[in-house]
């Protein structure tokens, strides 16, 4: 397939470019400034040039901290941006897989959330990327939209070096208890995102690492793997002050609310592709040791 990665300088999107190439496909690279999804023109011609199969969009404002004092930016790249790829995408016929996060839900629910599970972003960041969905399903209803969880990967900076980092040179660090998340390998969002380029599938999926953990347990489980002199000690939310900061630092002081609980129950992605789900554990070690 012609396959167009946005966003293909990310973490992410770098995985998915490796990824495609790896199972023989044409991939297509589109970066700022040459390709901006938050312009439609420019964005209807390039397509028209390119041509592709798919669009796997992983553009996005990432910064989930910095959404809360920079409100524009995160609506314009995770909604407008969001809200012009697929509607070039269905004006051309183009397979849509989009990218986005578990921040749509408000968190209170304290088990695996499935698809329909009412959501109710508690941040900035997390509306946008909801309103980003919405508008992806009503302008292009072919497309898949793909939730997931906290992102890791080695194309780009994440929370798991940092932590690994940080036990190398000493430094003793708090986490949380109580607020549980699903750490998730790029590898793994990228081969389904391939995967949903290629089948006639549509609507929501959630694509995780299996299980969930609090971020303390995540902490925990690293600092077992990584050879240091620091250490890693817990905390509840009640005890952290939110930071007055643009981005959320290694230790996890937020500016932007997160929710609670967000792990998501994957049977619906498992049963589609027919494969056994890789713990977050797992992932986490091939990640740091291979």
């Amino acid at each position: 397939m012609r396959i167009c990665v946005t966003g293909a300088r990310g973490m992410l999107g770098q995985q998915v470019v490796e990824t495609a190439l790896s199972l023989g496909h044409t991939v297509l690279s589109w970066v700022r400034p040459e390709v901006d999804i938050t312009q439609m023109e420019s964005l209807f011609e390039r397509c028209k040039l390119d041509a592709p199969e798919a669009i796997v969009n992983c553009a996005a404002w990432t910064d989930v901290d910095g959404a809360e004092t920079n409100v524009s930016a995160a609506y314009l790249s995770n909604h407008i941006g969001a809200a012009n790829v697929a509607t070039v995408a269905a004006s051309q016929g183009i397979k849509l897989v989009h990218i986005s996060t578990d921040f749509v839900y408000p968190g209170d629910i304290h088990r695996p959330l499935i698809e329909s599970d009412t959501t109710g972003p508690k941040s900035v960041y997390g509306q946008s990327k909801l309103d980003g969905e919405t508008a992806v399903l009503q302008n292009c209803p072919n497309a898949v939209v793909i939730r997931t969880g906290y992102i890791f990967g080695h194309h780009g900076p994440n929370l798991i070096d940092k932590i690994s980092a940080g036990i190398k040179s000493g430094y003793n660090m708090p986490f949380v208890t109580d607020q549980w998340i699903t750490p998730t390998g790029t590898p793994l969002l990228a081969d389904a995102s391939i995967r949903f380029c290629q089948a006639n599938a549509s609507g929501i999926y959630h694509v995780t690492q299996a299980g969930g953990c609090s971020t303390y347990e995540m902490a925990r489980y690293i600092a077992q793997l990584t050879s240091g002199t620091g250490s890693i000690t817990s905390t509840t939310l009640d005890a952290w002050e939110p930071i007055q900061s643009a981005r959320c630092e290694a230790v996890g002081r937020q500016l932007a609310k997160r929710p609670v609980y967000s792990v998501l129950n994957t049977d619906k992605y498992s049963n589609f592709a027919n494969i056994e789900p890789i713990s977050w554990e797992a992932a986490i070690r091939s990640h740091l040791l291979g």
